[in-house]
C-alpha cells in the first residue's frame, strides 16, 4: 500500500513543539502573555493524544503476534532513544565541566554537581527511560525526556493490548473515558494543575490517558458514521467547526487556571479529529511550509531545545547580572526579551535540524534496517513526532491525505 500521512497534524505537531519551547524560557518577553504560550506545557498532552492516534493508525491492525510486537518495540525504540541518549550524554559533560569549575571555586546552577535533580540515581533511570514510572518524587536531567518516559510505558501497554483488540470492544469507549477523565482529575488535583505532573503515577496516568485518547479518536474513525461525516463534510463546514474549536480552546487557556486546565483537553482532541481530513483553513494554516518543516524537526526540537535554554540562562545571567532594580537578568525590558527569545528560538531550530539530519533521522534507518522485512508504516509516535500509516486508495480520496512527514 501507499504510504500517506496526516499533513495538519505533522504541522500541529510543530507548533505544539515551539510552543513548549517558548513555555520554558525564563525570559520577560510578550510570548509570557500569550494564553496558549504561559499555559504551554498542555501541549504534551497534545503530543500524547496525537501519539495514540497516529500509532494506532498505523500498528492496531498489524500486531497480532510477538514477532509484530517486537518489530514495533524495535522500530519504537530506534525512533526516539539514539537522539535521547545523545543529548542525556551533552548534560552528562555539562554536569562534568560544573564539577571541574566546581572544584576551581566558580559556581555554577543548580548547587553541586551531580546532586538533587541531576543525582547519579537519577541519572541512570533517564538513561533507561523509567525516570517518570514512580520510583523517583523529581524529574530531571533532561526535564523533557519524562514525556518520553511516558511514551515508552504506553508503548508497552500498547503493545500488549492491540492484538487483543480491547479498543473494539463494546464498552472500551466509555471505559477509556472514564480512565481519562479520573487520570487527568488526579494529576491537576494532585498539582494545582498540569505544569507539575511530570514524575510519578501522576506523569504516567497523564502520558497513559492521553496516547490512549487518541488511540480511542482512531477507532472512533474506523467505525464508519464519524468518517463518513467529516469525508462528507463541505469545506465551509469543516472552517466553522475548525475555527469554533479553536475559539474554545483559546478561551479555555485564557480563563482556566489551575486544575481546571483540564477542561481544554476536550476541544483539543476534538481538534485531532478535524484535523485529520487535511481540508479546512485549520489544515491550510498547518500544511505551510514552515510549520511543515518544524513538524518534521519537532522531536528534535524537543529534545535540544532544554539544555540550549539552560545553558543561556547560565551564560547570560553571568554576562547580563542583575537589573538595576535587583532583578534577575531574565526579567529585562519587554522589547528586549521578546527579541532574545525569538533569537534562543531560532538557535533551538538550527540545532534541531541538525540533530535530526545527523542523528535522529541515521538512528531511525539504522532501526530500520535492522529490523527489516515488510512495509514499514512510517509512523512517528513519540512526544514530539507523529505520522500516519498507509490508507486505501477510497480513503485517501475521502480524506485527501498527502504523502510526507517524518517516521
Amino acid at each position: 500500500m501507499e504510504s500517506a500521512r496526516y499533513r495538519a497534524l505533522d504541522g500541529l505537531r510543530g507548533l505544539a513543539a515551539l510552543l513548549v519551547v517558548f513555555y520554558h524560557m525564563v525570559i520577560s518577553s510578550i510570548f509570557k502573555y500569550v494564553p496558549f504560550v504561559y499555559n504551554g506545557d498542555i501541549a504534551v498532552d497534545v503530543f500524547f493524544i496525537l501519539s495514540g492516534f497516529v500509532i494506532s493508525s498505523a500498528y492496531a491492525d498489524r500486531i497480532d503476534d510477538s514477532h509484530a510486537m517486537r518489530r514495533f518495540l524495535a522500530l519504537r525504540f530506534f525512533r526516539i532513544y539514539p537522539l535521547h541518549f545523545c543529548v542525556l550524554m551533552v548534560f552528562l559533560a555539562q554536569e562534568f565541566l560544573k564539577l571541574y569549575f566546581w572544584h576551581k571555586g566558580v559556581r555554577l546552577n543548580n548547587g553541586p554537581p551531580f546532586t538533587g535533580d541531576q543525582s547519579p540515581g537519577l541519572f541512570v533511570a533517564t538513561l533507561f527511560l523509567v525516570q517518570a514510572w514512580g520510583v523517583f518524587d523529581k524529574n530531571f536531567w533532561n526535564g523533557p525526556s519524562w514525556s518520553i518516559s511516558c511514551e515508552v510505558f504506553a508503548y508497552l501497554a500498547f503493545a500488549l493490548t492491540a492484538p487483543l483488540r480491547l479498543l473494539r470492544r463494546r464498552f472500551a469507549p466509555l471505559g477509556i473515558l472514564l480512565f481519562a477523565t479520573c487520570s487527568y482529575i488526579y494529576a491537576a488535583t494532585l498539582h494545582d494543575g498540569l505544569a507539575q505532573a511530570f514524575y510519578g503515577p501522576a506523569a504516567i496516568l497523564r502520558g497513559l490517558s492521553g496516547f490512549f485518547l487518541g488511540a480511542l479518536c482512531y477507532e472512533a474513525l474506523g467505525s464508519g458514521r464519524l468518517k463518513e461525516l467529516l469525508s462528507a463534510a463541505s469545506d465551509r463546514a469543516l472552517n466553522l467547526w475548525q475555527g469554533g474549536t479553536v475559539l474554545v480552546i483559546l478561551l479555555l487557556l485564557t480563563v482556566c487556571q489551575g486544575a481546571t486546565i483540564i477542561a481544554a483537553l476536550v476541544p483539543l482532541t476534538v481538534l485531532v479529529l478535524l484535523l485529520h481530513t487535511d481540508r479546512g483553513f485549520a489544515c491550510d494554516f498547518l500544511n505551510t511550509r514552515p510549520l511543515q518543516a518544524l513538524g518534521r524537526i519537532s522531536y528534535s526540537i524537543y529534545m535540544v531545545h532544554f539544555f540550549i535554554l539552560v545553558s543561556a540562562d547560565t551564560v547570560l545571567k553571568r554576562i547580563v547580572g542583575e537589573q538595576p532594580d535587583g532583578a534577575p537578568w531574565s526579567q529585562m525590558a519587554l522589547l528586549q526579551g521578546t527579541l532574545l527569545s525569538l533569537v534562543l528560538a531560532l538557535v533551538v531550530v538550527v540545532v534541531a535540524s541538525l540533530t535530526w539530519r545527523f542523528i535522529e533521522e541515521p538512528g531511525r534507518a539504522f532501526g530500520r534496517r535492522l529490523v527489516g522485512g515488510g512495509p514499514d508504516p512510517r509512523a512517528g509516535g513519540t512526544a514530539a513526532g507523529t505520522g500516519m500509516p498507509a490508507l486505501d486508495t477510497a480513503s485517501k480520496a475521502s480524506l485527501k491525505a498527502v504523502p510526507g512527514g517524518t517516521d
